[in-house]
């Protein structure tokens, strides 16, 4: 069956939240949610409610859960097309997939 992949999401617009997070939903033994960024915090409280995040891994920007100790194993950078870059680098420094 494989192991459970821990997962943390940049950015829970349509793409972070609407299709990515929804992936736990569909495959719950091989993915956990652990840890969320926005810059909306009613979008960041809803996902913590829905996907059982606690607090200290909710975050107000991508920027503010890049400067954490490596949260999970894989990070889904959903924010905006533009912003990609200045994301996706510090992820991959830190280790994430």
């Amino acid at each position: 069956m494989g192991r459970c992949i821990t997962v943390a999401i940049a950015g829970l617009g349509s793409r972070g939240k609407d299709v990515y997070a929804q992936a736990q939903k569909q495959f719950p033994k091989k993915m956990k949610i652990v840890a969320v960024a926005d810059i909306n915090p009613e979008k960041v409280a809803a996902a913590a409610k829905e996907f059982q995040i606690p607090e200290e891994a909710c975050f107000s920007s991508a920027e503010e859960m890049l400067e954490q100790d490596k949260l999970a194993e894989v990070m889904f950078i959903a924010t905006q097309d533009r912003q990609h870059v200045g994301h996706a680098i510090p992820a991959l420094r830190k280790g994430y997939h």
